[in-house]
């Protein structure tokens, strides 16, 4: 058997075991707050030692990092994509939305890890910012012309799409999704400018 073989199993092993405690974390989660879960209560619902646990994660605060950077993640891969034809304003207000449906889909983990991890804030602005910027260089290709510099534009919108969309999941999500991307999209009209070359 040769290393790589070693290495690969080795990576399946791993990637397995946190996965079963990711599962385990989010699975208590529905039945408890996370400052009642204990690293037991983990072990016991994945069918891990502890001592396989402390192999992997510090703590409980360690494994809830890291499933909130593979929430994240996810948002991004579903993030960068777009359509080169629609317009700045149509994307960004498709931006929003993906945000608000992927922060309602997986609400009780940004709840509990997003809004009082201001590292993964910070991420998830940066991801955004990203996102925001590739378009608008995709555009300027095309011969858009921005009256204000692209990342000036970027920018402004991307904490303040993380910050509403925190509020709003901090809230309790009082308005409904559509409602929230047709504020977006009015506040958006106000501020997009842009002049043909």
């Amino acid at each position: 058997m040769n290393n790589n073989t070693i290495d690969e199993k080795l990576d399946l092993r791993i990637r397995r075991t946190h996965k079963l405690l990711s599962n385990s974390l989010i699975s208590l989660l529905k039945e408890k707050s996370f400052d009642d879960i204990r690293i037991s209560d983990i072990c016991d619902e994945a069918m891990v030692h502890r001592t396989t646990f402390y192999k992997h994660f510090e703590d409980k605060y360690h494994l809830l990092e890291f499933l909130l950077r593979q929430l994240i993640q996810d948002f991004e891969e579903k993030s960068l994509k777009y359509t080169p034809g629609d317009n700045s304003k149509q994307y960004y207000t498709n931006l929003f939305r993906r945000l608000l449906e992927h922060m309602s889909a997986n609400k009780k983990m940004y709840s509990i890890g997003l809004l009082n991890n201001d590292s993964a804030m910070k991420q998830l602005r940066r991801i955004i910012l990203e996102c925001i910027k590739s378009k608008l260089e995709n555009d300027e290709a095309n011969g858009i012309k921005f009256i204000v510099p692209i990342t000036i534009v970027a920018e402004f919108y991307s904490p303040a799409f993380v910050y509403s969309a925190g509020e709003w999941l901090e809230e309790g999500m009082p308005i409904p999704i559509d409602q929230m991307v047709e504020y977006c999209d009015t506040i958006v009209a106000g501020l997009h400018m842009t002049h043909e070359s």
